[in-house]
C-alpha cells in the first residue's frame, strides 16, 4: 500500500498525540484557542468568498435585470463528462482534498488531551459554548442560503412564464389576433 494513502489526516493527528501530550496545559489552551480563531477566519472567508459569488451586489436594485440574470446559466462550468471520466483528474482532486485535509489544523487531539486535565475545565466549557454558537450560525446561513436559491428558482421560472406568450414562446411564431380583418 502506497505511503500516500497511510498518511491520512488521523495518521497526522496520531503522531502529533505524543507531542501534545507533555505539554503544559497553558500551552495546550494556547494552541488550541490559535486553531479555533484560525479556523473561525477561514469559515467567514469562505462564507463571504460564497455570498460574494451567489449573487451581484444590485441584484434587488433592478428586478427586470435580476430576473433576465437568473434566465442566464452560471459562469462556472459545471460538472462534464470529461471531468467525471479522467482518472488523472480524480487523482488530483483526491491528492488536493487530502493535502487540504493535512493543512488543516485540527484541535480535536489536543481537546481530547485537555479533557484529561481538570485545571482546564472552564477552557473546555467555553470552547463547547464556542462551538455551539459556530454551528447554530452555520445552520442559520445554511437556511439563508436555502431560502435565497428558493426565490431565485421562483424569480427564474416567472421569467421564463412572462417569455411565454399565448402558449408560444417570444421569438416564435405567435399569433396577433388584432390584425386579423373579417
Amino acid at each position: 500500500m502506497p505511503i500516500d494513502v497511510l498518511k491520512s489526516p488521523k495518521y497526522h493527528d496520531l503522531q502529533n498525540l505524543n507531542f501534545f501530550y507533555f505539554e503544559s496545559t497553558d500551552n495546550l489552551i494556547r494552541t488550541s484557542d490559535g486553531i479555533a480563531q484560525a479556523t473561525a477566519k477561514r469559515q467567514q472567508e469562505t462564507a463571504t468568498k460564497l455570498n460574494r459569488l451567489s449573487a451581484p451586489a444590485n441584484l434587488n436594485a433592478n428586478p427586470s435585470a435580476a430576473a433576465g440574470l437568473m434566465a442566464m446559466h452560471g459562469t462556472r462550468r459545471t460538472k462534464s463528462i470529461m471531468m467525471s471520466r479522467n482518472l488523472g483528474t480524480m487523482r488530483k482532486a483526491k491528492e488536493e482534498k487530502r493535502k487540504e485535509a493535512q493543512a488543516d489544523p485540527n484541535d480535536d487531539m489536543i481537546l481530547r488531551i485537555l479533557r484529561m486535565r481538570p485545571e482546564a475545565e472552564r477552557y473546555l466549557k467555553d470552547r463547547s459554548r464556542q462551538k455551539e454558537r459556530l454551528a447554530a450560525a452555520a445552520a442559520a446561513e445554511a437556511i439563508v442560503r436555502q431560502s435565497l436559491q428558493a426565490s431565485r428558482m421562483q424569480a427564474q421560472q416567472q421569467a421564463q412564464s412572462q417569455q411565454t406568450v399565448g402558449g408560444a414562446k417570444a421569438g416564435g411564431m405567435a399569433r396577433r389576433w388584432d390584425t386579423i380583418r373579417e
